[in-house]
């Protein structure tokens, strides 16, 4: 399944129980206009979505995507049990995550680690008890599920305001005004904020076309995520702590490289969660879950195999997120390169997005961080 085929099935509060994930109706031969036009409905996007709504500016958003948020995904699971199968934590120094976050009043938790972890060390090893040092900075994960993040902005918008399976194509520059086409139409613009990540946006086709050092770096530059896959198991207990066994495990050979306990802030809905090791993209879904349960039960025992729901997401197949050009970069290479910030058409055409922040860029907080800068660049 590709990640989010569905709108997320979450349990709402009233800052989100309105909201419509559908995508407008209209026709493909139709205009609109908007005063600025944002392409990208991850978190970066929707951030300056919402700091534009909040300053009465005017603005539409485009998103390719039947959902919002990106690579932020949070699979409701067997038994409500919400699997973040994207981003999943922020810390204490993400500052305007954690502002964003107070400021939609939106609660957080740590994430439960201990000192006592599984490790293999060696190929077909038997996973060890070992003892780690306690985690100097905490990992926090937020209430509901990152999506929570994603519906709460949401929810601060008009529908109108929000155009969802909306694929950009072509951006035209002509006479100070854009037009974009898109497969459902055509939009009319005075400015374009463009939050997609470097390697996707240079894909587009835009005339005139960009500068050649833009394209360079951006086709260079990786993006977060987009080798992951991450998976998730549902229970209707966490029979771990009534054995008395940690769930934290690392390997860099078997099929799952890192696996936590992911159960909910209440301690009523239970999940282990993890990453899956790129090398096995190549195999199908079933094969990879029957290989993941045999790792777990290899050291957590049989009661894995009593599982309500198995869920994963595999980024490297998302058209959205992976280029098929990008398959030997680095992690994180030219993330934050200035070049990626660039605007052109007289700062008519700003580049955003998290893998463009200057500060931890591909994470969260360079999502919002790069979405706070765009608004102050709108605003002088």
């Amino acid at each position: 399944m590709k990640c989010g085929r569905k709108t997320p099935n979450f349990p709402r509060d009233k800052k989100t129980q309105n909201v419509s994930l559908k995508p407008l109706e209209h026709s493909k031969g139709f205009f609109m206009h908007s005063t600025i036009t944002i392409i990208g409905g991850g978190l970066t996007g929707l951030t300056l979505a919402y700091q534009l709504k909040k300053a009465r500016i005017d603005f539409l958003l485009l998103e390719a995507r039947p959902r919002l948020g990106g690579r932020i995904f949070t699979k409701m699971s067997g038994n409500h049990i919400p699997i973040d199968l994207g981003a999943a934590w922020f810390w204490d120094y993400n500052p305007r995550v954690k502002k964003l976050l107070e400021e939609l009043q939106i609660p957080a938790f740590p994430q439960k680690f201990g000192t006592d972890v599984w490790y293999q060390g060696r190929p077909n090893a038997d996973f060890q008890q070992i003892q780690i040092p306690e985690q100097q900075q905490t990992s926090y994960r937020i209430k509901g599920g990152t999506t929570n993040l994603i519906l709460s902005l949401a929810a601060k918008l008009d529908h109108n305001q929000v155009h969802l399976e909306t694929q950009v194509l072509k951006i035209s520059y002509r006479y100070s005004k854009y037009t974009i086409q898109t497969n459902n139409g055509f939009f009319d613009t005075d400015l374009v904020i463009n939050t997609l990540p470097p390697a996707l946006n240079s894909q587009l086709e835009y005339d005139p076309e960009l500068p050649q050092d833009y394209i360079d770096i951006a086709v260079n530059t990786h993006t977060w995520m987009q080798d992951s896959i991450k998976f998730g198991l549902g229970f209707k207990t966490a029979f771990w702590e009534q054995l008395n066994l940690p769930v934290t495990a690392f390997s860099n050979f078997a099929i799952a490289s890192e696996i936590y306990d992911y159960s909910n802030i209440n301690g009523d809905r239970f999940a282990i969660m993890g990453f899956l090791n790129s090398h096995f993209s190549q195999l199908d879904k079933v094969t990879r879950k029957q290989k993941v349960l045999e790792q777990l039960s290899s050291f957590l025992g049989k009661n894995v195999l009593d599982h309500v729901s198995y869920e994963e997401c595999a980024w490297i197949d998302e058209p959205f997120t992976k280029t098929t050009s990008q398959n030997q970069l680095q992690p994180h290479q030219n993330n934050g390169d200035s070049k990626l910030r660039s605007s052109f058409n007289n700062d008519t055409l700003i580049m955003a997005g998290s893998e463009t922040s200057s500060v931890l860029s591909g994470y969260m907080e360079g999502a919002v961080n790069s979405a706070m800068e765009t608004f102050d660049r709108i605003q002088k």
